[in-house]
């Protein structure tokens, strides 16, 4: 039979206890917005931006937490983001209209690289370049570009250890507005 001291019955209530908070920690923890409890709530939420609705089904939003996963989720190149601290990250697919084009999807994928440095990092990876960036109008961000392309625009942006690609597949002009409204609602989430 063993003897248990005060010490050792005193260590096993606070275990108990203590045991609960470790396991509810996040790795995407949100810092000082307590709101913020994991990388999707950075993501708007539903019709959160007016006329937009969140895709739903398999291609409709990812969550990785490891490597393995994300490069599953976006079926190769996560080298640009493990190579330079990843820890996770998450896409949502939205659609909505863009003037009269119905039906328009915008894509917000967003990556956690552990630190500002990390996130820069990715953003100016020779890999990752825009052709011709523009920089936009309404930036999110000190450091953000935006890409026009035939039929869509992309964005890319730095805020905090966040790395944020948006993209939008529609040839109208009003696609980088659009653009510009997603990344402001999700910088305007993160701490």
């Amino acid at each position: 039979m063993t003897m248990r001291t005060p010490y050792t019955t005193l260590l096993c209530v606070v275990a108990l206890f203590a045991l609960p908070l470790i396991t509810a920690c996040d790795k995407s923890d949100s810092g000082s917005n307590p709101d913020i409890v994991s990388i999707t709530d950075l993501m708007p939420r539903e019709n959160e931006i007016s006329g937009w609705a969140r895709s739903s089904g398999g291609d409709g939003s990812w969550r990785a937490t490891n490597p393995s996963e994300l490069q599953d989720a976006i079926n190769g190149g996560s080298e640009l983001y493990t190579n330079h601290g990843f820890v996770e990250a998450a896409m949502q697919s939205f659609t909505g209209t863009v003037n009269t084009e119905s039906g328009v999807v915008c894509e917000v994928q967003i990556y956690d690289q552990g630190s500002e440095s990390d996130a820069t990092t990715v953003f100016d990876d020779p890999n990752n370049v825009f052709a011709s960036p523009i920089t936009p109008s309404n930036p999110p961000s000190s450091k953000a570009q935006i890409r026009k392309d035939i039929f869509s625009w992309s964005m890319k942006f730095v805020k905090g250890r966040y790395y944020v690609l948006i993209s939008i597949v529609t040839s109208e002009d009003k696609g980088q507005e659009v653009l510009e409204v997603f990344a402001n609602n999700v910088a305007g989430k993160i701490s």
